[in-house]
């Protein structure tokens, strides 16, 4: 069976992106506090490799 190299970097990279995001936008009352939460959720699990 052939392995390939997963790039997980970046995933682990855009979640903490998206963190500080949504930390800053609890921090500043944004109202549309909710759409962040999509894309850090997906790049946590691609950087854990579970999808």
């Amino acid at each position: 069976m052939e392995q390939t190299k997963k790039y997980k970097g970046i995933w682990w990279l855009a979640f903490f992106a998206f963190t500080a995001a949504f930390l800053f936008a609890v921090y500043v009352h944004w109202p549309w506090l909710t759409l962040i939460l999509p894309f850090q959720t997906t790049s946590f699990v691609k950087a854990m490799d579970i999808m």
